[in-house]
């Protein structure tokens, strides 16, 4: 009987844990470039809310090179993740593990920006103020 109350105290404290974890799985996201017109974005969508752990992808759609880099074209890379030459039909993903607000912007085509609000869920009220400052923000 010990052996079969250690069986159950095993297998009681396992199946929380596995239900809990495959109720959280991390998301993939997808962002496509698609060209970039003289000014605007190249990024669709251009403001992309995720919980944290999600994957984000940069597709490129289009016939020209692309450049990820996180920070601002006016004021420079953040040293938060970056791309190698992304070529047509090319991929890149980072996968963002802290909250907080990510611009991001085409090295290349320095004027196409846009933006990664993560946080623990997307429903948030961080998440709700991230995206009113935003919103005009890509279309710059």
């Amino acid at each position: 009987w010990l052996v079969s109350l250690c069986f159950f105290l095993v297998l009681v404290s396992i199946i929380p844990t596995t239900y809990a974890a495959s109720q959280t799985k991390a998301k993939s996201h997808a962002i496509f470039i698609t060209g970039c017109p003289t000014k605007g974005t190249c990024f669709y969508p251009c403001q992309t809310t995720v919980a944290k752990g999600d994957t984000v992808s940069w597709v490129n759609r289009g016939t020209i090179n692309h450049m990820i880099i996180s920070g601002s074209g006016q004021h420079g890379p953040d040293g938060w993740f970056s791309s190698p030459v992304i070529f047509s039909n090319g991929i890149f993903s980072h996968v963002f593990d802290r909250k907080g607000a990510f611009p991001y912007y085409d090295n290349i085509h320095t004027y196409a920006q846009g933006v990664v609000i993560v946080d623990s869920s997307v429903h948030s009220n961080f998440v709700k103020l991230q995206q009113s400052y935003y919103s005009d923000w890509c279309s710059r």
